[in-house]
């Protein structure tokens, strides 16, 4: 196809060639004037030089437009040869893409029943805390009422226990106050001489103290 190019340019360089010549051949001594082309036949030469030019020019013109068109017509054949290939592969791609859909549809089925599944999970999960947070509620409720006993049972237990150490308090008191106070004045400690034979008690005291404020007085031995 680039075969043309080379030739024309070949063309070209021969016509420089010869024009060079020509004027180097007119170059000479004064001597060598008479002997060479004379400026009328330089100049027809030029001219014919110049005419050869331009009908290579135009030959050329005319070949590179042969080339383009030429060119034009293998791109174009080149084109429908790879369509034609592009056309089988596009059947290839399309039977493959069929294929991956159908394997994509398998598993958009699967990712929906998986779905449906994790859904109903999610619905019992929902009403499992429902079911939990309402057990909360009656658990915390309970125990609300638990401390509220709990409460009242130790305040219970504080008031009996306090009732009680009262009592035993009082008991130990009466327990202690047997210090006996006879009808003629005198007090009885436990322990003394006259303690167990003192029947006329008049009165009991707890202390010696309490019996000397009261007007007794021990016994002198």
């Amino acid at each position: 196809m680039n075969t043309t190019k080379p030739k024309l340019i070949s063309k070209y360089i021969i016509v420089a060639m010869f024009s060079l010549l020509l004027i180097l051949s007119g170059c000479g001594d004064a001597s060598n004037v008479s002997a060479g082309p004379s400026l009328d036949e330089l100049q027809s030469l030029t001219q014919e030089q110049e005419k050869q030019v331009s009908d290579l020019q135009e030959e050329n013109d005319q070949l590179k437009s042969e080339l383009l068109e030429a060119e034009n017509k293998i791109t174009e054949l080149e084109e429908e040869l790879i369509s034609q290939e592009s056309i089988e592969e596009l059947e290839d791609k399309v039977a493959k893409n069929e294929e991956e859909i159908d394997v994509l549809t398998k598993n958009n089925d699967e990712l929906k029943n998986v779905n449906e599944s994790l859904n109903e999970e999610k619905k019992e999960l929902s009403e499992q805390i429902s079911s939990l947070e309402s057990d909360k509620e009656d658990l915390k409720e309970e125990i609300q009422t638990k401390e509220t006993e709990l409460e009242e049972a130790t305040a219970t237990a504080q008031q009996t226990t306090k009732s009680d150490q009262t009592s035993q308090s009082d008991t130990e008191e009466q327990a202690s106050c047997d210090i006996k106070g006879s009808e003629n004045g005198i007090y009885h400690v436990p322990g003394s001489t006259y303690y167990e034979r003192t029947k006329n008690v008049a009165q009991y005291f707890c202390s010696e103290t309490e019996a000397e404020n009261a007007g007794y007085r021990a016994p002198k031995k």
